[in-house]
Formats: C-alpha cells, sequence, structure tokens
C-alpha cells in the first residue's frame, strides 16, 4: 500500500511532461552556397544529433574539412530550411579545421515551436568565411540510405515531402 502511495504522489507531481519521450533531431552540416571569391574556402562537412527534453535543447556533433579554423558556432532561427536568418544561441565549437560543436540550451515558446516547424540551424563561421561556411538545420529524426542507394517514399525533408501512394 505505500509503495502504491509513493508512486501515486510521484506520478500525480512529476505529471506526464516528464514521462513524455525527448524528440530527437539530425543534422547535416554543410556548405551554403557562394561566390567565387569565396568558393575556396567553402569546404567541408559534419553532423549533429539534437535532442529536445522539455524546454532544452542538447547539441552534439561533428565536423570536418573546413579550409580555415572554425571560430564560432551559433544555433539560429531563420523562417524556413535554407533561409539565413539570426543567431540567437552561441554553441561550443572546436577552433581547428576538425572538431566537435556542443551546446545545451533552454528554448523559449516560440522557438520551440520555430524547432517544430524546421526553423532552426547550426551554422560554423570560420576565419576565411565569418558568416558561415557550414550550416545545417535541425530536421527530425529520419532513416537515411547510404549513397547510390534509392530510398522509398518520403525522405528529402520528412516534414515537407510529398505523400505517395
Amino acid at each position: 500500500m505505500t509503495l502504491t502511495c509513493i508512486l501515486a504522489a510521484f506520478l500525480m507531481f512529476a505529471g506526464p511532461a516528464s514521462l513524455a519521450a525527448a524528440e530527437k533531431y539530425q543534422i547535416y552540416l554543410s556548405p551554403m552556397p557562394f561566390n567565387d571569391a569565396t568558393q575556396p574556402n567553402m569546404t567541408g562537412k559534419g553532423t549533429a544529433s539534437a535532442t529536445l527534453d522539455g524546454e532544452t535543447l542538447s547539441i552534439a556533433g561533428t565536423f570536418t574539412g573546413l579550409a580555415s579554423a572554425a571560430t564560432k558556432v551559433h544555433l539560429s532561427l531563420s523562417r524556413g530550411p535554407g533561409i539565413p536568418g539570426t543567431a540567437i544561441f552561441d554553441l561550443v565549437v572546436s577552433t581547428d579545421v576538425a572538431g566537435k560543436l556542443t551546446g545545451q540550451v533552454k528554448l523559449q515558446p516560440n522557438q520551440v515551436a520555430a524547432l517544430k516547424s524546421n526553423k532552426l540551424y547550426v551554422q560554423i563561421d570560420t576565419e576565411k568565411v565569418p558568416m558561415g561556411t557550414l550550416w545545417g538545420w535541425l530536421l527530425p529524426e529520419h532513416e537515411v540510405a547510404g549513397q547510390d542507394v534509392p530510398q522509398r517514399g518520403s525522405w528529402f525533408i520528412p516534414p515537407f515531402a510529398v505523400k505517395t501512394k
């Protein structure tokens, strides 16, 4: 009886929010469009994952192949995937041509809504391209086919993909 009362009290005070599963996101970092002057400096790639647990967003990833050392990494807000926006949080980055990025931030309700509508992205700035060498939007976790492997169904940007019959 006592154990049942303790469990019931825990569930009453903890509420359903603590029992909800964390949401997972994937980030593929790649060079953004460039002009002829910056083309030689737009190199590299990376991946990261993000987890939203309540209002806390945790990000961890790696990158490699930059033409110059990373200087900053930001979590940014845009109007939608592929559209540059504004930095809202600084994250931690290795200041080298390859390394790691990490961060944990508390999002406001409007930022949680932006995350869920694919409007948040990670941007890595470098010495030679201080306005962003690698960019990657936070997209819901999804299956990724290997190189040269056809993938059936919706796959490009999951929330925007056209349904197939």
